[in-house]
């Protein structure tokens, strides 16, 4: 097992998720690297190794695996980079959380303590799983999508690429959740969410423009 690079590693909560995973893995984490002109002051006393720049040295890629912190409009261009370049992604799963041996996790997907993952379950490259929400049996889990604390899937579910689902949120089964598409926290989602969409409430309906 290589050791752990970061990209990124400001204040917010994803760094710190990461951090705490990989040292309860018991990895050796090597250091973070800086994103951008202005990167944010790090959270904790860990090795700033450099700029993003280093990852154009296929040697350092090689010698390294490679974890992406960074939120927001950046993510997706860092990641889908570092894919060209046939980096090393290894998804982080912290010991505390449930994957079945039947499931799949995609490259570079964060998934944090306590998240379940059950039987056939699919997930994609670069999702968020956070604090105890689950992905129930036979779900297909799209690229880059957060699922936040405390929602939970029942069986059959598609979630499409970069949908968002909020905290606390249910999906009944055999749902799918369009790509782009959000559903906002404490939301019932009874019925399929179109691309792009937005929904919220019990039961889940689209968000009024007015």
């Amino acid at each position: 097992m290589k050791p752990l690079v970061m990209i990124g590693g400001g204040r917010a909560s994803l760094p710190r998720i990461i951090i705490e995973a990989v040292e309860a893995q018991g990895r050796e984490f090597k250091g973070f690297l800086n994103v951008g002109d202005t990167p944010e002051p790090l959270l904790h006393a860990r090795p700033l190794l450099g700029d993003d720049r280093l990852l154009d040295d296929p040697d350092f890629l090689a010698a390294h695996d490679v974890v992406v912190a960074v939120l927001g409009p950046h993510r997706r261009p860092i990641c889908e980079s570092l894919l060209a370049r046939n980096a090393s992604l290894p998804a982080i799963v912290h010991p505390g959380a449930s994957i079945s041996a039947t499931a799949t996790v995609g490259a570079g997907t964060v998934i944090s303590a306590g998240a379940v993952v059950q039987q056939d379950a699919r997930v994609g490259r670069f999702c968020l799983l956070n604090t105890s929400c689950s992905i129930d049996h036979d779900n297909v889990v799209g690229d880059f999508v957060s699922v936040a604390s405390g929602a939970h899937t029942a069986g059959h579910v598609t979630i499409e690429d970069d949908a968002f689902i909020g905290l606390g949120s249910l999906i009944v089964n055999r749902v799918t959740v369009g790509a782009r598409a959000t559903v906002g926290a404490g939301a019932v989602v009874l019925r399929d969410v179109a691309a792009g969409v937005t929904v919220v409430g019990n039961p889940a309906k689209p968000l009024s423009r007015g």
